[in-house]
Parts: structure tokens; sequence; C-alpha cells
């Protein structure tokens, strides 16, 4: 099968868009197609390829549909008879076929505003978590190639993200890590009303009840400002913009798991242990002589 073809899937995959992929492993006697055929099959009826055409690719199409709405994999297999068993195809072939279906689906997006420490210490993590990561930032310079990973996505905003952004559905997450109150401001302003599975945002509580406050008073519905994870990330004594990044990380995991928060809880209001607070108390001092990058 040519790269054509994967090319192809990706590029739905990319658009949001679930794919039924359905690929011939296996034949017997006389049939159309042969071992490694491929086809895919969108939800909207479109099709990239073909696994024979006719009444065994009607089937396929058939089947791969109502897995479509499910998800998952099966294999099935289909008699080229006349008949009026399950998988007769009503063909005069007279060969068998096996055809493994597997749905694919978008990888989730994740959206982080700033590109600070924070923000590229996320990208990286996210990205091997299976996210889509687009970084944004109205910093050109913060948005270097060289600082992440190939597959993250950088895009300069206008000032205060102003601009057209990547669209925010309900398969989006939102992570706001920016520099300051008012860019969280800038940035909250652009997703707080979307359909976002999630929008968390980082700050201390004191600068998170002035974000937080200062929507209200715009007239943001208490639903949206309700929703927001704020301070972002699980509680585990996070520090370092490494281990902020892994508390966002297992934040966004728990979402898209609907695990169970009481452990993770349980675990963080544990007192740290005297050489953790030691390291930690290290790292703050080294932390202060530098340049800040938010």
């Amino acid at each position: 099968m040519s790269v054509g073809f994967f090319e192809k899937v990706i590029q739905r995959l990319r658009q949001g868009k679930r794919v039924a992929i359905a690929t011939v492993v296996e034949t017997a006697g006389s049939t159309p197609r042969k071992a490694g055929a491929r086809m895919a099959v969108l939800e909207d009826g479109t099709l990239l390829e073909s696994v024979g055409g006719g009444a065994l690719e009607a089937l396929v199409i058939e089947d791969a549909r109502k897995l479509l709405s499910m998800g998952g994999n099966e294999v099935r297999e289909y008699s080229l008879h006349e008949g009026k068993r399950s998988g007769d195809t009503g063909m005069v072939c007279g060969g068998k076929v096996r055809v493994h279906l597997q749905v694919e689906i978008p990888p989730e997006q994740l959206l982080v505003f700033g590109g600070g420490h924070v923000g590229a210490a996320l990208a990286r993590v996210a990205s091997i978590l299976g996210f889509e990561v687009v970084v944004l930032d109205d910093r050109p310079g913060f948005l270097q190639r060289d600082d992440f990973a190939a597959p993250v996505r950088l895009q300069t905003t206008g000032p205060d993200f102003s601009g057209e952004l990547p669209a925010v559905d309900g398969g989006s997450y939102v992570a706001i890590v920016t520099r300051c109150h008012r860019t969280d401001l800038a940035a909250l302003r652009r997703v707080a009303g979307s359909p976002a599975a999630y929008i968390g945002l980082m700050g201390s509580r004191r600068k998170i009840r002035v974000v937080l406050g200062q929507l209200r008073r715009e007239g943001v519905p208490a639903e949206d400002l309700e929703r927001i994870h704020a301070p972002v990330g699980l509680p585990i004594g996070a520090c370092t913009p490494e281990e902020i990044a892994v508390s966002i990380a297992a934040e966004l995991i728990r979402i898209r798991r609907d695990a169970d928060p009481a452990r993770a809880e349980s675990a963080a209001a544990r007192p740290l242990r005297p050489a953790e607070r030691r390291r930690r108390s290290r790292f703050l001092l080294s932390q202060a002589a530098l340049p800040r990058r938010l």
C-alpha cells in the first residue's frame, strides 16, 4: 500500500475526523484483493482506497461504520458465496476474506498559552503522551524551534493572544502558563466560554482570585469560571518547571481517563519528607539569581 494512503489518513485525523481502517489480513480461494489491501472509511461515508468493490466492500463499509460509533477493533470473515449466512456476500468468487477493522481517533489537542520554561516542559511531556500540542505566545523569541520537540506546533499571536487561534472543541485541552496576570486574563478571555474538556490556569492562589474576580466583573458566567482548574495540575508539591509540567500532565491524564481524584489528593496531603524539603529549598535558592523566563 502506498505511503499516500497513510498520509491521507493522517490528514483526516488532523482535521478531527474518526477513521476506520479495513485491512485484508487473510484470503483463501478466489478473492478480488489479496492480503495487505486496505481501505479507510469515514463517518460521512467517504472512502479512501478499496478492498475489492462490490458486495464484499459494501459489507466491510457497513461493519466499519458501525465500529466507528463504538471505537476499538475487530476481525470479520466474509464468504464470497451466495447464501443467507452471516458474512455471505452473494458473490460467486468462492473464496473467503478475513478483514481487520481498526478505528483511529484524532489526537486530543492541547493549547499551551505561554512558551516559557513551564510551557516548553509541558509541551515535551504532553507530546510523549500523544497530545497534539500547540504552543502560543505573543513573543517570537520564546517560540524558537530548537526549544521544542518536532511534533509541537508553534504559533506567534498578536499582543495579548489576539488574532486567530486554533479552534477549541470538546476534545481540546487548554493550559494557561503565561508570564503575568494580564496575559493570563487575555488567554482566559479567549477560551473561558469554549467547550474545552479542560482549562487550567497556573498561578498563586492570590493571583487566581484576582484573575477570576476580574473575569467575573466582566460578566463571564459563573459556570464557565467554576470549570477552570486553578491552580493548574495535581497537588504533588511540584516546584521546578519540569515537575510542574508533570503535575499538569497528570491532571490531563486524569481528565482523559475520567479517573477518581481521591487517591491523588490523599497522597498529596501527606507532609513532605525532610530530604524533599531540603532539595526544594536548594532549588529555590539556586533559581533566585537566575533571570525569569515565564
